[in-house]
């Protein structure tokens, strides 16, 4: 009875301490790592992206200001250089330069002979080959229309002629009417109705005689128009020469058309003949009227013709940089 322990001596058992209720609505964090420590290193993140971002921009700004003083200072260099030739006198160059250059043969004086008046040729003179003076007859066309024209207007010039003669006539006698009627109006033999009839019939008469003499005047220019294209129907030499070419036989038709129309005969002047050299720029200094050439032609290896340079372009073409001489 002793061994029991009596229920007053007994002392209960120390409280336990409470503990909070789980939260889950709470992020759970890794186990074994106390809350609060994944904040922490969120800010450090943030703060080394920031570092790494402000490191970046002055990188890059260090780099545009080395980049602008560079080209600061290159313009600097560029307004104080000073550039450093050198010269020497102009001595003039003792001696004779040859060059030697292709050139074209060219008569003195060429034409290609166009037809002033149309038709059929009637006649024909001369042929490919042939030497002509100036003024010698190398074709006829035959025009049967200008004959016809040259005849009408001979007669409306007559008929012009005549129109004035009557004209003046009657312009005579108007003005001696006039003069006998203008008397007796201021005696009061004549009204001045009659009168003015007399007066202005003299002036009608005066203009009629005008316009005749204009008429006849026209009619003139209309037949020394066609006179010259009779004139025309004959085709003769421009200056003495040679026929080079003949593009016309008896029978063919002639237009008056130097624009659209063929030519009749090409005629070159072949006693004098010209020299057309391209000299190129770097030897054209020093070319000028006066200086001597030689003339090689190649189908002629042993004969040498000796010439000068009568004309120079004084302009170098913009194409070939050329000079034009002619020599």
């Amino acid at each position: 009875m002793n061994d029991l322990a009596q229920p007053s001596q007994l002392k209960p058992p120390p409280p336990r301490p409470l503990l909070p209720a789980p939260d889950h609505d709470a992020p759970e964090t890794p186990s074994g790592e106390p809350p609060g420590r994944g904040g922490s290193g969120g800010r450090l993140l943030g703060l080394g992206a920031l570092l790494l971002f402000i490191a970046a921009l002055g990188l890059g700004v260090w780099r545009h200001y080395q980049q602008h003083r560079q080209v600061m200072d290159t313009a600097e260099q560029q307004a104080d250089f000073v550039p450093t030739v050198r010269v020497q006198d102009v001595t003039q160059r003792l001696g004779t330069v040859h060059v030697t250059l292709p050139a074209t043969t060219l008569g003195f004086e060429a034409a290609n002979i166009y037809a002033r008046a149309s038709g059929y040729v009637a006649k024909r003179y001369v042929d490919i080959g042939d030497h002509v003076k100036a003024g010698e007859l190398l074709a006829e066309i035959t025009a049967p229309e200008i004959e016809a024209q040259v005849a009408q207007y001979q007669n409306s010039l007559q008929q012009a002629h005549e129109t004035t003669g009557q004209n003046q006539a009657q312009q005579a006698l108007a003005g001696v009417t006039w003069g006998r009627d203008s008397v007796l109006v201021k005696q009061g033999w004549v009204t001045y109705q009659q009168g003015d009839v007399d007066r202005y019939s003299l002036q009608a008469q005066q203009h009629a005689t005008q316009a005749a003499h204009f008429n006849t005047a026209a009619m003139q220019a209309q037949l020394s128009y066609f006179n010259q294209q009779k004139i025309y129907q004959q085709v003769v030499s421009p200056f003495d020469g040679v026929i080079t070419q003949r593009n016309i036989d008896v029978g063919s038709l002639i237009t008056a058309d130097a624009s659209g129309g063929t030519s009749m005969f090409s005629l070159q002047q072949s006693d004098v003949i010209r020299i057309w050299v391209y000299v190129p720029q770097d030897s054209a200094f020093g070319v000028k009227p006066g200086v001597e050439a030689v003339i090689r032609v190649p189908a002629m290896p042993n004969l040498t013709f000796d010439g000068k340079v009568t004309r120079i372009a004084d302009a170098l073409q913009p194409g070939t940089r050329t000079l034009l001489t002619e020599v």
